[in-house]
């Protein structure tokens, strides 16, 4: 009993009285991540970051919407590792905005779309690809 009351309060010192503050930006840790959709697919020569799984398509008119994840954490850098990649596979990049918590890429030819990217949880990022045509 004496060793179950030392441990208890070992454990209760610890902790502390006040409950810490997550840090400035820090996104939370993922819970649950969304499941690979096999009816979520990319053209063909659309460029893919190496393990990405694709989830939720779905269509507004003529425009595909497709969402990817990707372990990572800075979603500028993976934007415009994106947009790089757009341009080998004979994109034109028409721009590039970030803000805060996400940064888009804006592109045409051979197809027109954009993509953005941000924090999905901790460590892991989302790419939403919207495509026209």
């Amino acid at each position: 009993m004496r060793r179950a009351l030392v441990l208890l309060l070992a454990l209760t010192a610890c902790g502390s009285a006040e409950p810490s503050a997550p840090p400035q930006d820090a996104a939370a840790p993922c819970t649950s991540l969304p499941a690979a959709d096999p009816a979520a697919a990319l053209p063909e020569d659309f460029p893919r970051l190496p393990g990405q799984v694709l989830y939720g398509p779905a269509s507004q008119g003529a425009t595909t919407i497709v969402f990817g994840r990707v372990e990572g954490e800075d979603f500028e850098a993976t934007r415009d590792r994106l947009a790089t990649e757009l341009e080998r596979a004979g994109y034109t990049i028409d721009g590039t905005d970030q803000e805060a918590v996400e940064a888009e890429a804006h592109f045409s030819a051979p197809r027109e779309g954009s993509v953005r990217v941000k924090q999905l949880c901790e460590g892991v990022l989302e790419v939403r690809y919207r495509l026209s045509g």
